[in-house]
């Protein structure tokens, strides 16, 4: 009778065992879930921010680059003799 009571013992603490173990590793897991979500927001937030600021440096570039500026301001700070004929026009001369 005694052996049946320390078998019985025995896989109760095995259970228990087991039971801890497993809720050990749930809250581990738990937690390094909440930390990688939270990676994720983190860089999907920094994304969202970089596409942002890139159509910015689009428009930026786009206006800044535009041929028609860039003729008015070379006008207004070059001499006359450093703006050079386009390739436009050098084919009409050519004709």
């Amino acid at each position: 009778m005694n052996w049946k009571k320390n078998i019985m013992v025995k896989k109760y603490l095995v259970s228990f065992l087991f039971l801890l173990i497993g809720l050990m590793g749930i809250h581990f897991l738990k937690n390094k879930t909440r930390e990688l979500e939270q990676k994720i927001e983190k860089i999907s937030k920094n994304i969202n921010s970089l596409k942002e600021n890139l159509e910015i440096q689009k428009v930026e570039f786009s206006y800044l680059s535009n041929p028609a500026r860039i003729a008015s301001l070379a006008k207004q700070h070059l001499s006359n003799d450093y703006i050079s004929i386009t390739p436009e026009e050098k084919l009409i001369d050519e004709k």
